[in-house]
């Protein structure tokens, strides 16, 4: 199993969620790193993943051991590039 490690960005995002959508992502997460198939594809001009659940895609950096969550929230602005985005390096 790989070990979840979630950044700063992911944890404020996921705290302003309702717990029903939260858990879901937890889990699908939780999932991921059990090695179970989810809904994953990779990111165009990054080097990141993107995980569906449900309305909400939540960005990754699968790292081999460990994963890294970028990013969780709607899918209507989680691919919005900014400067808080965390979705692409700079």
């Amino acid at each position: 199993m790989k070990r979840v490690v979630y950044s700063k960005a992911a944890e404020k995002s996921l705290a302003r969620m309702q717990p029903k959508r939260r858990a879901a992502i937890f889990a699908k997460v939780d999932a991921f790193a059990r090695g179970e198939t989810v809904d994953i594809k990779k990111l165009s001009g990054s080097d990141f993943h993107r995980i569906r659940v449900g309305q909400d895609r939540v960005i990754i950096d699968d790292q081999g051991v460990v994963v890294m969550v970028i990013n969780a929230g709607p899918r209507s602005g989680i691919y919005k590039a900014g400067p808080r985005s965390g979705i692409y390096k700079e």
